[in-house]
């Protein structure tokens, strides 16, 4: 098919920068400018939650936890290691499963292995 000839319009963008008076200006105009220009405390709810837990007259280093806000357990890291956290598994835990697992499926690979002999074995015989 023969080439038409058409018309193309540049683009209306600007490939740069806004200066600072554009940029004023546009967040003048927005309807949600005033309330994200004005700046907020960034405590967290976590640390305000916190903070009203804890006893008033021990800091949080005394009072038996820490800073995560769990209690500490004897253990300390190698107990950490070992029998794990409410957020993580511990080394133990993870074993147990495992061990678990690897029993499971060899006790389920012996009933597979029954049921299928008896069923292929007994074709055999007649």
């Amino acid at each position: 098919m023969p080439v038409e000839r058409t018309l193309i319009c540049p683009p209306r963008c600007r490939m740069g920068a806004i200066t600072h008076e554009e940029r004023s200006a546009v967040r003048a105009r927005s309807p949600v400018g005033l309330k994200y220009d004005s700046r907020v405390n960034r405590e967290s709810a976590y640390e305000i939650l916190s903070r009203r837990t804890a006893p008033a007259n021990t800091p949080i280093g005394q009072s038996g936890q820490t800073p995560a806000g769990r209690q500490s357990e004897g253990g300390g890291l190698l107990g950490d290691l070992l029998w794990g956290t409410k957020r993580r598994q511990g080394l133990a835990e993870t074993m147990a499963k495992q061990a678990a697992r690897t029993v499971g499926s060899q006790i389920g690979r012996q009933i597979l292995r029954g049921v299928l002999g008896g069923i292929l074995g007994g074709s055999r015989r007649r």
